[in-house]
């Protein structure tokens, strides 16, 4: 039966001060050490459907979900090179937690473009967490200093946790007669529920639950327009003056989206390895084939890998407003073609582990899940992202989101 639970404090209770990271490689250094931890609360992860407190306490001591956020505000801005590494890291012990942590740590990057009083609000508090909805329902609706919105929000990952949300939302105001405009929200915790309706076959620990407002004014100051985020000139940019701030969202806001994909499959390779070695004292036919798809597989991993990396590093600090739509359009079908690359590469050797992977205790067959689940997303979806780019090249029209304009 769904449960509808009334919006509460965040369950952590941090009074210190995140660590400021130095470097790409002492992010990483850091994400690895905590990974031991992480496999063994992959039980009670999936057992409460949401990250354990000890696990979203180690995200913010060790200042990993700070790789986005402003140095101003306690930040390290290593940027989204750093970001999609440590989310894979993370992810190959335990998906959920890369997932959530991806999230968690990208949304940093959305709220140092909000408007300077409203960053000043929301970094008050050193931990500071935000959830995000893009998928929503009910009517925003325009009013004196801001707007009100009745309606419901899904798939928001971590928001047990969070103090904030922020959702994208479509806005139509009266007289106009285009599209509607899409803006960013931001809400405090106290301003809506929580609807406990996270029970999944993958990334079960994400706690990606569904968020219910009621009436709820949200201040313009607390607003964004999307076309400001997508042109690089979001008022945030008047502190926040690291290149990446100006940059497009497809190499920072959702650079990282498919690395939990990436991670959770390196996590099935390493356990599909450990199968390898058990069986190498009598290499037969079947083994030999193992090894040539577990070499595929592997392959496959480390080049989406690398492509993830390459879009990342090309594009994070370049100004918004010389990024074309064809190239935003190429990040996001390399985001999608990432994380399907990384479903199939798994779904290949998952053939192969017979009725032994079948066991709930298996490794292999929860990776296998949560490798699926990560391709999921619907901004992961070849078949959208893949002709959304194609149409784009061939100068068609494309899908409302996708066209870029300077204006």
């Amino acid at each position: 039966m769904t449960v509808i639970a009334r919006a509460e404090r965040p369950v952590y209770a941090l009074t210190s001060t995140p660590a400021v990271l130095g470097s790409h490689e002492d992010a990483v250094a850091r994400a690895r050490a905590l990974k031991p931890r992480l496999r063994e609360r992959v039980p009670e992860a999936e057992r409460l459907r949401r990250l354990p407190a000890a696990t979203v306490a180690d995200l913010l001591e060790s200042g990993l979900y700070g790789l986005m956020t402003p140095k101003r505000f306690g930040g390290s801005e290593l940027g989204s090179e750093a970001m999609i590494d440590v989310t894979i890291e993370l992810a190959s012990a335990c998906p959920s937690t890369g997932w959530v942590h991806m999230l968690w740590t990208a949304h940093m990057w959305l709220l140092a473009l909000f408007p300077p009083a409203a960053q000043e609000e929301l970094w008050s508090n050193p931990n500071t967490l935000a959830s995000s909805v893009v998928n929503t329902t009910g009517e925003v609706v325009p009013v004196d200093g801001g707007y009100r919105w009745t309606g419901r929000g899904f798939f928001s990952s971590g928001v047990d946790h969070c103090n904030w949300l922020t959702a994208a939302v479509p806005i139509t105001r009266e007289g106009h007669d285009g599209p509607p405009e899409r803006r960013w929200l931001l809400i405090p915790r106290e301003d809506f529920e929580i609807i406990d309706d996270w029970y999944t076959v993958g990334l079960k620990g994400t706690g990606s639950k569904t968020i219910v407002l009621t009436d709820v004014f949200i201040p313009e100051g607390r607003t964004l327009p999307n076309t400001a985020l997508e042109n690089g000139q979001a008022p945030g940019r008047q502190v926040n003056t690291h290149p990446m701030y100006g940059a497009i969202s497809a190499a920072n806001f959702t650079a990282a989206m498919a690395a939990p994909a990436i991670g959770a499959a390196r996590g099935f390779l390493q356990a599909f390895e450990q199968r390898l070695r058990a069986k190498v004292s009598a290499i037969d036919d079947g083994l030999l084939v193992n090894m040539s798809r577990y070499a595929q597989a592997a392959a496959q991993v480390d080049a989406v890998h690398a492509l993830s990396l390459h879009n990342a590093r090309r594009w994070r600090c370049v100004p918004a407003v010389d990024v074309t739509t064809e190239e935003r359009a190429t990040c996001r079908r390399d985001q999608a073609f990432t994380a399907q690359a990384c479903r199939k590469a798994v779904s290949l050797l998952y053939e192969e582990c017979g009725g032994s992977g079948l066991f709930d205790g298996s490794d292999v067959q929860r990776l296998w899940r949560d490798t699926s689940a990560a391709a999921a997303h619907h901004g992961l979806t070849w078949d959208w992202q893949s002709v959304a780019w194609t149409r784009t090249l061939l100068g068609l029209p494309t899908p409302p989101g996708f066209t870029f304009s300077r204006a």
